[in-house]
């Protein structure tokens, strides 16, 4: 039948560059957790989520890999939900409300090689290895400003660097 509604799928990375291409000066905004307001365009959502696409794909994040995240909601989290299946992955957003034997049983399950994780939540990721919850590769968003410890992967520098 021609000229039907699904002449695609409606997939996340087909959504993403159509917000990207049609409402890329279009705001967003979300409160932050001290009250301030976060804005961005969705121009600038679209460009990170492809950018965290493709630093997973170059650290080695291979189609139908999972990328487990421990974050609380915010743009960064946003970006995860896009660009980890825009890399050809699968999101496992780990709820920090858990105890951290359930969420290492949860991520271990999964099999996630990855974890995407907020600075202020690094003790609950130590908690989570001492439960034997184990990922390749450990990636720290820098949500409340903290130093990224060392043998981790700082989310920033991973998008930016074009290595």
């Amino acid at each position: 039948m021609r000229g039907t509604m699904m002449d695609f799928p409606l997939t996340l990375p087909h959504l993403l560059d159509r917000a990207g291409l049609l409402f890329a000066r279009a705001e967003m905004v979300s409160r932050c957790p001290r009250g301030t307001l976060n804005r961005t365009t969705y121009a600038d959502f679209h460009r990170r989520a492809r950018r965290l696409a493709s630093a997973l794909t170059r650290i080695g994040l291979r189609p139908g890999d999972r990328v487990s995240t421990l974050m609380w909601t915010h743009p960064t989290h946003l970006h995860c939900f896009f660009g980890i299946p825009c890399a050809g992955g699968i999101i496992n957003p780990l709820n920090l409300r858990l105890h951290a034997q359930e969420l290492a049983a949860i991520a271990n399950h999964a099999g996630a090689r990855f974890l995407i994780v907020d600075d202020a939540l690094l003790p609950v990721y130590e908690s989570l290895r001492a439960a034997g919850a184990g990922f390749e590769k450990v990636i720290v968003n820098r949500y409340a400003g903290c130093d990224v410890p060392p043998g981790f992967i700082d989310y920033d520098a991973l998008l930016w660097d074009e290595g």
